[in-house]
């Protein structure tokens, strides 16, 4: 199969060329620009790439004014957004102008290439009108929400991460009882970091993992789990519900109804459906420092 081709936009120089490196060492075909302007002439000139992933903010012209004219010149093109400054306002006209997602720096390789992979096959986001309006953060449950127990072994966590390998979950897995009453949040950065431990000689990634299922140690969720967890209520509006999660640097997050977990709702999906009057001001700037 003929590598993936990525264009990588971001004006920090370093930056940009020790992530191409990465990408590239995990089988990426990568260009990279340092600015929009060079990115629109790689596009014009004739690259072709299947997934961008574009920073923010960037002199001159933005990440969102690029992300629009790449839209313009091929709208085929999924772009992932970058930032090291999180805002509200930054997210919803990302979104809404067509991008895959919208990611917080500083973040975890694995999960980016789980999103670059998942834009890469998506191919263009099927934009249907809203059927109605979603104002609350409860209106936007996953169906897929997979509930995890203490008790559940971390082969169970991993496998359940897999499931979400095709990006529709998200890159953050939460634990309850049986009751549905939380106990804490996993990720995989939690897992890789406890396999670290044990292979200190190895260069830990989610690919080693996924071909070392017999290494995992057996430990149980609540072993591993942090906590607390942030959450929001079923009737939490959404403008207040994306703040929440940009401030507390989650990329999904549980719904909570009398105590209990409802399900799960994504960043990227909140970011959508915000309501064009919503009047957050600029003050919801997250800095990249964050929470």
């Amino acid at each position: 199969m003929q590598a993936a081709h990525i264009l990588l936009v971001d004006d920090e120089e370093r930056f940009a060329r020790n992530l191409a490196k990465i990408l590239e060492r995990c089988g990426f075909r990568v260009d990279v620009a340092f600015d929009g302007a060079q990115a629109l002439r790689l596009l014009g000139n004739g690259s072709t790439p299947g997934v961008v992933v574009l920073d923010v903010r960037m002199p001159d012209m933005n990440g969102i004014e690029t992300l629009r004219r790449i839209k313009q010149i091929d709208g085929d093109i999924q772009v992932i957004m970058l930032t090291g400054h999180a805002s509200l306002d930054d997210g919803m006209e990302a979104v809404r102008a067509g991008a895959f997602d919208y990611l917080q720096k500083p973040y975890d390789i694995e999960d980016l290439i789980v999103k670059i992979k998942s834009a890469r096959d998506v191919g263009r986001i099927k934009r249907h009108p809203l059927l109605w309006p979603r104002t609350k953060a409860g209106e936007i449950i996953l169906s897929g929400f997979i509930p995890l127990l203490p008790d559940d072994p971390v082969a169970m966590a991993v496998a359940v991460f897999e499931r979400y390998r095709n990006g529709e979950g998200a890159q953050m897995l939460f634990v309850a009882d049986e009751r549905q009453h939380l106990h804490g949040l996993l990720t995989k950065r939690d897992i890789l970091d406890c396999l670290s431990r044990r292979h200190p000689s190895v260069e830990m990634n989610w690919e080693w993992v996924r071909c070392h299922r017999e290494e995992l140690p057996a430990v149980t969720l609540k072993q591993l789990m942090r906590g607390p967890v942030e959450t929001v209520a079923f009737a939490t509006p959404l403008d207040e519900t994306a703040a929440h999660m940009l401030r507390h640097r989650y990329d999904s997050i549980p719904v909570i109804a009398d105590g209990a977990v409802l399900g799960v709702i994504r960043l990227r999906d909140v970011l959508r459906y915000l309501p064009d009057d919503k009047e957050a001001g600029a003050d919801t700037a997250i800095d990249e420092g964050g929470a």
